[in-house]
């Protein structure tokens, strides 16, 4: 093949190794060239043959320089392997644009697609001859070629791929005129090419791309299935899919995919059963959640009869994984899973996915959210009265493992005896007053919240026989009471302590604590905590929330009154009841002397009344203090006297020794442990010794 650049671009085109033909004049038979035509820019095909054979042959021969640069002209001739030759055929020309009649500077390749590595020449045609010395490719200048006075050319080596936006091509004077072309490559064959399905119904390949392609909407994709049925592939996605229908009772399946772009095509094929590439995946899941566990169901939606399938949840946080299995049908399934020894008012999160068995697992569903329901406790207490009227009055304290947790309102149920239903009422406080009823039998209070009711906490409405327990008197100390009672065999619920101080009137001061049937101890804090404290105890596996309610705040100088109370299925009973005081002060009150005692020459009887067992006292009334004191004027100085009255319910006193007819002043004051407190006065004159003085 000789080249040689003119104002025509003349070829040679030379057939060599072909066997000898000769005409019956014994000349070899000159080829033809039946037809010439451009393929593309680059590209000319001819259509040869030998005017006595019908055989036709099809040569393509590749120009460096674009075809619309020059024209290019063609003949042929045939070489045998003798010495002689043909003649050469008659010229063929395809003709360039540089004698067309235009105004305007012509550029090539314009908008076309390179081939990446590839050798290329540029050309710009001008209306009228010119001189030009560089031409531009990208940002960097070229030597021109002279093609003719017209026609300049540059050859540009090893083009690099772009980017999509391409890369332009200009001549030195005319900037403006720019040629704008892309730089690519062809395709690569796909890795990891492989099918599969999800729900029996629609299958989808996914493969890998060696080298991403450059260029949008270059590269295109399509399925050849079974070699019958073609599907283009949805090229929004990377890696593009390619989705086709399942067909019904098929399963082998022989699947190609061909990848295309305008620089040539690949493709890798994927020959398999279809019942070994299932891999379910949930549609969606639901979770119902509860305070300690959560219902999750998962949905599938396929045809997988005579497959089966196993799924499997797991939980964030905590990593729990459950399977569960299950013989595939042909229309929606559902899988329930229960979640358990969850902790309240806590966020997690599930996702799911299936298998056939014998496979690998689908894909993970998302993670779906839930958050676990409040914990709320309610601390129940009922304080019966039997007078004056019959009444039971219900307290409840509640606390939640959610702090902000808004309590619509508090539903009270009775159950009585002779009633297949309860009696309810919904109430806003936290504390209700009911009649007495011999028939009720159980009492319920539950909260109620904005996803629906808490559990319910009971109580007993009514006690069996108190036992006639004495009354032990108790004394705190700076830290509180430290609560101690002998052992009940017939309690087996809990213990429940009831305090409350005495002197104001119920319930409004009303505590309660309630503690374990092993437990016969208490430690009650004078300034327990600021608020109310919650602790999540594991206990069998279960998160148990413990109330640790406010118990302080006693009060020095307060009587307190405590009620143990055992409880076993007959109800509640009172055990013990203690009495006490944080600190004792000094009493308030003072005792009123009698005005007119009994008095002698040399004794006088005080009497007095005072309420040593009035609930007001500061303290434990132990016994009363008298002073004497001589008013006399020969008595010297202000002597004086004090005597103990060690017993609290003695209400009279005789002070002997005293001098006859001689004033004295009595002084009464009621002491508990911390003292005594004010005193009454009163002067008495003794009377004379009439016996002395006859």
């Amino acid at each position: 093949m000789v080249l040689q650049w003119t104002k025509m671009l003349t070829v040679f085109v030379l057939l060599e190794h072909v066997k000898d033909r000769r005409s019956s004049s014994g000349t070899v038979t000159v080829p033809d060239i039946i037809k010439l035509q451009a393929l593309d820019m680059w590209r000319l095909e001819m259509n040869v043959s030998r005017r006595s054979l019908e055989e036709v042959h099809t040569l393509v021969w590749t120009s460096q320089l674009p075809l619309n640069c020059v024209d290019h002209s063609v003949r042929i001739r045939l070489i045998s392997d003798a010495s002689q030759s043909s003649s050469w055929s008659s010229w063929k020309t395809v003709y360039g644009e540089m004698n067309l009649a235009h105004n305007e500077i012509r550029i090539f390749p314009n908008n076309q697609v390179l081939r990446e590595g590839s050798t290329v020449m540029f050309c710009c045609i001008y209306p009228t001859e010119t001189n030009l010395t560089k031409m531009f490719f990208g940002n960097t200048d070229y030597k021109v070629i002279n093609i003719s006075p017209q026609v300049k050319a540059i050859r540009v080596e090893n083009i690099k791929a772009t980017n999509a936006f391409g890369v332009i091509f200009y001549c030195e004077r005319e900037r403006d005129e720019q040629g704008h072309n892309f730089v690519s490559f062809p395709p690569e064959k796909p890795l990891d090419f492989r099918c599969k399905t999800e729900d029996m119904r629609h299958a989808y390949c996914l493969w890998k791309e060696r080298r991403a392609p450059n260029l949008e909407d270059d590269q295109k994709y399509t399925l050849l299935i079974s070699d019958s049925k073609s599907v283009k592939c949805d090229e929004s996605t990377d890696p593009a899919p390619c989705r086709f229908d399942v067909i019904q009772q098929q399963i082998k399946y022989n699947i190609t995919l061909l990848v295309t772009n305008s620089l040539g095509r690949e493709s890798e094929t994927d020959i398999f059963n279809i019942t070994d590439r299932v891999f379910p995946v949930p549609e969606h899941h639901e979770v119902t959640a509860g305070v300690f566990d959560s219902l999750v169901i998962f949905q599938l939606n396929g045809n997988f009869k005579g497959l089966l399938l196993i799924c499997q949840t797991e939980l964030e946080l905590g990593g729990i994984i459950q399977d569960l299995d299950k013989n595939g049908s042909d229309s929606v399934q559902h899988y329930a899973f229960r979640l358990q020894h969850l902790k309240p008012s806590t966020q997690y999160s599930v996702r799911g996915r299936c298998a056939v068995q014998g496979n690998n697992w689908g894909r993970w569903t998302e993670k779906r959210l839930f958050i676990t329901e409040p914990l709320v406790t309610i601390n129940l207490w009922r304080h019966i009265r039997d007078h004056p009227t019959r009444t039971i009055t219900l307290l409840w304290k509640t606390v939640s493992s959610e702090s902000e947790l808004y309590i619509e309102a508090y539903e009270v149920c009775v159950s009585y005896r002779n009633q297949e239903r309860s009696v309810c009422m919904n109430i806003t406080q936290t504390q209700v007053e009911l009649t007495r009823d011999d028939n009720m039998s159980e009492i319920t209070v539950r909260a109620v919240i904005q996803s629906g009711f808490t559990e319910a906490a009971r109580t007993f409405p009514s006690a069996y026989t108190d036992n006639q327990q004495r009354e032990k008197r108790i004394m705190g100390n700076e830290k509180g009471f430290q609560l101690t009672w002998t052992k009940d065999s017939t309690t087996t619920c809990d213990y429940t302590v009831e305090w409350y101080m005495l002197g104001i009137k119920l319930p409004s001061n009303l505590q309660w604590r309630k503690v374990p049937a092993n437990q016969t101890s208490l430690n009650l804090y004078a300034a327990y905590f600021n608020a109310d404290l919650v602790i999540f105890e594991m206990i069998e596996t279960r998160y148990v929330l413990e109330l640790l309610f406010k118990t302080g705040d006693f009060n020095e100088g307060v009587q307190y009154e405590f009620e143990i109370y055992g409880c076993n299925d007959k109800g509640y009973r009172r055990h013990e009841k203690q009495v006490g005081y944080l600190k004792e002060q000094k009493p308030t009150q003072w005792p009123t002397l009698d005005t007119n005692p009994t008095i002698t020459w040399s004794s006088v009887n005080l009497k007095w009344s005072f309420s040593e067992m009035d609930l007001s006292h500061a303290g434990f009334i132990t016994g009363y203090m008298i002073t004497v004191q001589d008013d006399s004027e020969a008595s010297s100085g202000l002597s004086s006297i004090s005597q103990s009255v060690d017993n609290p319910h003695v209400k009279s006193w005789t002070v002997t020794g005293l001098a006859e007819d001689q004033l004295y002043t009595f002084q009464l004051a009621a002491c508990t442990s911390a003292g005594c407190g004010p005193g009454t006065s009163a002067t008495f004159r003794t009377r004379k010794n009439c016996e002395l003085r006859y």
